[in-house]
This record gives structure tokens, sequence and C-alpha cells, in this order.
């Protein structure tokens, strides 16, 4: 084997896996030492393999943050794949446990950092797919770095029939590392998403809390045979020196469907953040410029007096940590927030609008007011809701509405939405029961039923929203309608879900963009556009996965939110999309781009109008003249001779911008 690749000369081997082999280095050009991935040639045997691989890699090269750990270099020498990466200096995460728990402040210190980085690679679109205590280093001054972001996707890639196993321990005996980390839709086979870090990073929280993993087993199938089908025992069962908010976090994030958990690794973290406050501060606030410092990992003490003043913190009347609990499957009325439930003596104010008639057939409307009236009479028997009257909520007739600014003008807590459809003899009704403050769905359903026989649709909404308020189980699943066969309700729940506020809301919005139907597609992206910056990540992420798919269609209109969201951010991202194979997902990133008048793409949108397909050239010029950078002024008079009139009369109006804007520098 070669002792020299580019001008890196290999030290010693640090570990050989499904990736290649792993080498300590020293990089001859910059007179530093570097971690060396030299890739197995199996892995990008084909030239989509290739692509799929580098589009990844260069995308995690470009984050920047204190907690993970900098990608310097992807490159190919002699057919030799390589990735050069900063060499950590530390233990992994690991052999600090070591199956023994970590105090409080060891446990929080790395769990804030690794989560700090796990959002600022979601808000890029980056998915990790393989957090495990194995892949965070832990330097001796306590600062934590995540290895491989980005990078476990390949493994996932080696080809039909591969076993995605075959690097780990199976030997009798032996605990499992990454099967045991794995999120249930992982396991499966399923699709996954930023909410499979989510689950990895809990597990990770539990071994740091516990000092053991939650599932575990001899093999790969019993440990994921335990992930699929058992529960695990809570966290403070397992150490009871644990503070129970602190296990609850953990469980949040290990909810097993992914919409039950937390929605976004940076609500998580807001959790983490205020739980550590809390115990660090108590009742008394926190002081001026404190921030989360590295610790030195130690292990938990076995005296129990920590614990104890943790649980004396939060059995006093101080103001408690703040939780904000995942809905599930079944809520109960101990899991709805304390402006939801109805079961105490104070009443909640409840709307009750009128339903949408998404056909707009006037000889239906009449169904409108019938359903909300009904409704409005039954559930104003409860003695714990205060129900408008119609005349009250008639101006919302046909509108959407966001629940806050109903909230806003109408002083209540709860609002009911729904809409229906006539087809023939029969009618579809949908509902969903929103709090008003915190803009959560409580409760969802669609009902098929006669059309003249509209009182049996009422009495089962009124039903079940009884239920519901009365603390008894009922099923939410605020993405159940954009399964819906007809186009016009899926329409409709893309706008509910725009004013929702819902944390799963952004979700099931993004998974819209992948809808058979081109107007769901763009409600999708309106409603998306909406949320702004926070859904950058979720929307770069499927744009991603939709051309590995090579489904272009979803591609082009992913990238046309990105440049509507309008973070600067995604720049880096919008660029590399220039070089997209599918023309109209490069058309639309060289638009964003200019929406955006990111200069530092000038360079590659001059090559752009220089090329063969005209929709580019006239792209590119577009981009240019909202960018005006002078830069491009000779690439745009040249383009004023070009063979089609659209790029033509495009050039002339980017110049004229280009000159309007001189003038006004003088």
């Amino acid at each position: 084997m070669s002792k020299v690749v580019s001008h890196y000369k290999l030290q010693e081997q640090l570990g050989k896996g499904g990736m290649g082999r792993v080498h300590k280095a020293y990089d001859t050009s910059l007179d530093r030492t570097v971690v060396l991935k030299l890739l197995s040639p199996d892995l990008l045997a084909e030239s989509e393999s290739r692509r799929r691989f580098l589009r990844e890699a260069r995308l995690a090269s470009a984050l920047d943050h204190p907690n993970i750990c900098t990608i310097y270099e992807i490159a190919e020498v002699d057919n030799q794949y390589f990735i050069a990466m900063q060499f950590v200096p530390g233990k992994t995460l690991k052999r600090i446990v070591a199956g023994k728990p970590l105090n409080l402040e060891s446990l929080f210190s790395i769990a804030l950092q690794v989560g700090d980085a796990l959002a600022a690679a979601h808000a890029k679109g980056i998915i990790h797919r393989d957090i495990k205590a194995s892949n965070i280093i832990i330097t001796p001054r306590g600062q934590a770095k995540v290895l491989d972001f980005g990078l476990a996707k390949l493994l996932s890639e080696k080809g039909p029939g591969a076993d995605p196993f075959a690097d780990e321990l199976t030997r009798q005996g032996t605990p499992l590392g990454t099967p045991a980390y794995m999120s249930p839709e992982q396991a499966a086979g399923e699709r996954t998403d930023h909410r499979s870090d989510v689950y990895s990073f809990g597990v990770v929280l539990y071994e740091m809390a516990t000092g053991r993993l939650p599932f575990q087993g001899n093999t790969s199938v019993d440990v994921m045979h335990a992930l699929l089908n058992e529960s695990y025992k809570p966290a403070n069962q397992v150490n009871d020196k644990l503070p129970e908010d602190l296990s609850r976090i953990i469980d949040n994030a290990m909810t097993r469907h992914p919409s039950d958990r937390y929605q976004t690794i940076q609500r998580m973290l807001e959790d983490l953040q205020r739980l550590s406050v809390a115990i660090r501060f108590g009742a008394g606030g926190v002081p001026d410029g404190i921030t989360t410092p590295f610790v030195i990992p130690r292990k938990q003490s076995g005296r129990a007096s920590l614990g104890q003043f943790i649980n004396r913190l939060f059995s006093r009347e101080a103001t408690p940590v703040e939780h904000r609990p995942v809905a599930t499957g079944s809520l109960k009325s101990e899991t709805l927030p304390a402006e939801v439930s109805l079961s105490s003596t104070q009443k909640r104010i409840l709307a009750i609008l009128p339903f949408r008639n998404l056909a707009r057939d006037p000889g239906s409307d009449f169904y409108a007011a019938t359903l909300a009236d009904s409704l409005i009479t039954e559930l104003a028997r409860m003695h714990s809701l205060n129900v408008l009257p119609s005349g009250a909520v008639a101006r919302y007739r046909m509108q959407e509405t966001d629940p806050a600014v109903i909230r806003r003008e109408l002083g209540v807590d709860l609002v009911l939405m729904g809409n229906f459809l006539k087809a023939g003899d029969r009618l579809r009704a949908t509902a969903q029961l929103v709090d008003a403050a915190s803009g959560q769905i409580i409760y969802s359903e669609k009902i098929d039923g006669d059309a003249n026989n509209v009182l049996a649709i009422q009495d089962r909404i009124s039903k079940q929203v009884m239920s519901g308020l009365g603390g008894r189980q009922i099923a939410v699943d605020p993405t159940e309608l954009l399964r819906d066969d007809s186009e016009a309700i899926r329409l409709d729940a893309v706008n509910t879900l725009k004013f929702s506020h819902d944390p799963r809301a952004l979700t099931a919005l993004v998974e819209a963009l992948r809808d058979s139907s081109l107007k769901v597609k763009a409600e999708a992206v309106q409603a998306i556009v909406h949320m702004g910056p926070a859904a950058t990540g979720p929307v770069i992420q499927v744009l991603n996965d939709s051309m590995d798919e090579s489904d272009n269609l979803t591609a082009r209109f992913a990238a046309k939110a990105l440049g509507l969201i309008g973070d600067r951010s995604i720049s880096p991202v919008l660029i590399e999309l220039l070089r997209s194979d599918d023309k109209f997902v490069a058309c639309e990133s060289a638009l964003a781009l200019g929406r955006l008048s990111e200069s530092k793409a000038v360079p590659d949108l001059i090559a752009l109008l220089k090329g063969r397909n005209g929709n580019l050239r006239f792209a590119a010029a577009e981009a240019l003249g909202q960018i005006c950078d002078p830069g491009a002024r000779e690439a745009l008079q040249q383009s004023l001779r070009d063979d089609d009139e659209g790029v033509r009369a495009k050039a002339r109006w980017a110049l004229s911008r280009l000159r309007a804007r001189g003038h006004r520098s003088r």
C-alpha cells in the first residue's frame, strides 16, 4: 500500500469499517495533522454513486461549527477517493461512559454541545444518520466534536443485498454499536428524516444518563427485534438520581413514531437548556453572560445528594421548568398543554368556524352553516366550555384564517375549523380542533357519510371533540388529511397546516412537496415559505432525496421554495445546485440566488450565461440583473447578441439595472 496519498503522508491506521480505512496523516502542504478516510472502491464504483457522494460531502464540508469535526478536502487521486478531516485529540464518548452514568454537569455540557451541532447541520439540510457515542469525540478540555456528518448515507447506498451491519460486532456476548442507536423507522428500512437524528440523540442521552443502552442484545437481530417490538425502561428508573424532567426529555426524543417525538432538534435543545439552567441556578434566574462551559467529563458520584437537591428543586413552589409536551397518538388530559385541558373549573372559549365548501357548489352552501350551527348547539352544553354564537364567527366564512388571528380578534382559547366536499349522495367532512395559543392540533378527523344525514356527521365530530377535551383518548395525526384521495381535501389540509403552528406541521408540509398534484405542491411551497428560515433544512433534505430518487419535479419545487424562503445561509447549496443535471432545478437555483442577491454566485451564473441551454441563460441573466454586480457587465453585453430573444431582453433589463445603480452611487 502506498504511504502517500496526494500531499498527505499516511501514518498509523486508526480504524477500518464499511467506508474504508481511516488513517492519521500529515498534510505536507499546510503542515498539520489530519485524519484521512480512504473510501472503499466498491462504494463509488458507479458514476451516480460518485456524484451523490460528492454532493453530500460538499454540503457537509460547508458546515462551520465548533462542535463539528471540519472536513478540509474531498478529492480523488489515481481512482482513490478520500476525505481529509480535522484531527481531534481525545476519547470517544463511548469510552468515556464505559458503562457508568456521567454526572449531570458533564451530561449537560456534552448534550448541549452535540445538540447545537445537530441543530446547525439540520438547518442546512444535512442529517447525520449515524449519531452514536462512538461518533462523538470529547477533547481533554471537555469540548465535544461530532464526526462524519452527512457521510453515513453512503453506507446505505452500497447496493442491493448489502449487509448494513457487516461492520458491527456480532460475537456472542458483545453489545452492538449502530443498531442500538437506530430510530425505529431507520431499522425498518423506511424513509428517514431529521427526526431520526432526534431519536438517536435521545439514545446517546440515555446512555450518558444511565451508563447503558436502552435496547441490548447479543446479535443485531436481538437488538433490532427489541427496538421494533419492546419498550425500554425509562432512564430515571434505571438511575434514580436523575431529575424526572431529564428522563421525560429523553422519552420525548425516543418515542417510536416520528410524528410523536420532538419535531426539531432545536425544540429538544431548548428544553435541555431550560433544565440545565434550572439545575444550576434554581428559581433565581440566569446571571447575565452565563453560557454553557466545557466540562471535563466525570462519572456520577455514588452519593445521592445532588439527585436529592434536584428533586427538592422541582418539588418546591419555585417556577417549574417549562416542558413542551409532544403529542402522542392517544392524547390524554395529563399530556395536553394547561391552556387546552378543560378538566378544571375554568371555562375555555371555543370558536366554531363556518365549514368551507371545497367544491364551491352554491347548491351545497347550506351545509357550511348547518354543520357549524349544530356543533355550536351540541358543544355549548359542556359546562366547562363557552362557545361563541354563529354571528360572532360569520365573518370568517370561506376564509383561510390563522387561529392566532382569531384568538387575538375574538379572545378565544380553541378554534374548530372544518370543510366539506359533496359528491353525489355522499358528503365528506373534515374537522380540526386547534389550540389557538400554541397552534397545536388537538383533534383531526375525516368523516364520510350520507349527504342526507348531516346529523350523523355532526354527532361524530361533537363526540370526538368532547372526548378529547374531557381528557379521554382521541387519535391525532395532522398529516392524515394529506393522504386523502381528493385533491381538494389535500389542498385544504395544506392551507390549514400553514396556519396551525403545530410543531408537526413543517414535516407534513415538506412531505407534501412530493404530492402527485402540482396544485398541492405549489400550495405546499407557499405554506413552507410562510414558516420562514426554520423550514430551510427540511426543504434542502427533500431536495437532495428527490434528486437521488430522480424525482426532478419535486426537486424543482423544493429549489423554488428555498429561494422564496430567502435564507442567505443556503447560498452554498444553491450554488452547488447550479450544476444539477436537471436544467429546471438549476434554473430555480439561479433565480433563487438572484432573489438573495448573492454576489458569490456571479462567476457560476456568468458560466451559465455562456452555456447552450436557453432556459438556463435566461435564468442566469435574470439572476445577474437582481444581483447587480459590475463584474457581470461584460458577459451581459455579450448576451445582447444571443440567439434567443428572451435572453437578449433579459440581458438589456439587467444592464439597465446596472446603469441605474451606477448613477445612484455617483
